[in-house]
């Protein structure tokens, strides 16, 4: 892949982001996962396009590394904290994080630093391949070097298991608290999240091949490359997502709520000092019941577990643990119930067209209707129609 292509990427991933970085940051107060964004895209690209910069200011080349190390190092944890942010269930602050986030940065920083202030001579054994035998300072700047590539790596896989790990349980918080998360679940973030994996794994092999004078052109073209395509993404996503719990940040029974909730088959361990006993489980199962359906709670697109237990008189954490012990359902799944059922009796009658039916039934949004309708029935809305013998009419 000849060099003017390579420059042809960086410029344009250059250009992509100096549009939407000042876009993010206008957005910073409504939440400060555009500011974790815009940084992100800020060090992924001093990073990747440093040799344009290398080629408009010949000088820089010597001082590559006090770049390239602190970018790569604030990747991981720029991305860590938007995801954060965005599925944070109040409104997220980076003061809210643990100190301990920012140890690897400021190391880094202070070893830029030194690199900088390091006499040339010894940053030009560095950077060039030589037969000669090192100077025990160049080799004491070499094992730094790549202690900090090596350190880097174990960062990023530990902040990936995170972000996973949080992606996952903000998607069983979603269902636990709302019936309706159309465009909040974020199922493109873990697209990315497993990209950006592929690509700093490359990255670290293309350093290593850089650092031991066996670079590799087909190697860090096609990182170029992924990237590129991994900042468009970014920008054109991190654009259109809002916050998960944006216009419907929690109060603290809801944060209760949400620290009581685990996996269905931990249920023993999950309530076991909740202060519910198992009468009192039942009735409020029953009284949950009841309410849905003799005031058609489901039919509103907007239910939550909060309204729900506002409707029975209880704290939403008792009627959760209610819907996932006694009925065996999270709050998602058991609204989504009632609403397919009723969604089934309206097809059926043949009065509404199919979109109608969808928001008829309480759903916001035909996609999430249909995804709803085809893992409840196996069907699709449409199918179901053709299958469905005629109610209602004579």
């Amino acid at each position: 892949m000849p060099t003017y292509f390579a420059n042809y990427l960086l410029a344009g991933s250059l250009g992509l982001v100096s549009i939407v970085i000042p876009m993010l940051l206008a957005r910073r107060e409504i939440s400060q996962a555009y500011l974790m964004l815009a940084l992100f895209l800020v060090f992924t690209s001093l990073a990747n396009a440093l040799p344009l910069f290398i080629q408009a200011v010949p000088g820089i080349e010597l001082y590559s590394l006090a770049i390239v190390i602190p970018s790569y190092i604030c990747q991981p944890i720029c991305l860590w904290f938007y995801v954060k942010a965005l599925c944070s269930p109040t409104l997220w602050h980076i003061k809210q994080n643990r100190y301990s986030h920012f140890v690897l940065p400021a190391l880094a920083l202070i070893y830029a630093l030194v690199l900088i202030s390091t006499p040339s001579e010894y940053l030009t054994a560095l950077m060039q391949e030589t037969a000669q035998p090192l100077s025990q300072t160049t080799e004491l700047l070499a094992m730094f070097t790549f202690a900090f590539m090596v350190i880097w790596i174990m960062q990023s896989a530990i902040y990936i298991y995170l972000i996973i790990k949080r992606l996952l349980a903000y998607r069983r918080e979603l269902k636990q608290l709302f019936a309706s998360n159309d465009k909040r679940e974020m199922g493109w973030l873990f697209f990315i999240i497993s990209a950006i994996s592929v690509a700093w794994l490359l990255a670290f092999c293309a350093l290593l091949l850089s650092f031991s004078g066996e670079a590799n052109n087909a190697l860090t073209n096609t990182l170029l490359l992924a990237y590129f395509a991994l900042l468009w993404l970014m920008s054109f996503w991190g654009l259109r997502q809002k916050p998960g719990f944006s216009e419907r940040y929690l109060q603290q029974e809801d944060l209760d709520a949400i620290a009581s909730l685990t996996s269905l088959e931990e249920a023993p361990a999950k309530y076991h000092r909740s202060g519910l006993d198992e009468a009192r489980c039942e009735k409020i199962a029953e009284k949950v019941e009841q309410a849905m359906k003799t005031k058609s709670l489901y039919l509103k697109p907007e239910l939550s577990l909060k309204h729900l237990a506002a409707e029975v008189a209880e704290k939403p954490n008792y009627v959760s643990q209610a819907l996932n012990q006694k009925l065996n359902s999270s709050f998602f799944d058991y609204v989504n119930g009632y609403r397919i059922e009723y969604s089934k009796q309206l097809i059926s009658e043949k009065k509404l067209p199919i979109i109608e039916v969808a928001f008829a039934a309480g759903f916001n949004a035909k996609s999430s209707f249909y995804k709803a309708f085809k893992m409840k029935t196996g069907q699709t809305p449409k199918q179901f129609a053709a299958s469905a013998p005629a109610i209602g009419r004579k």
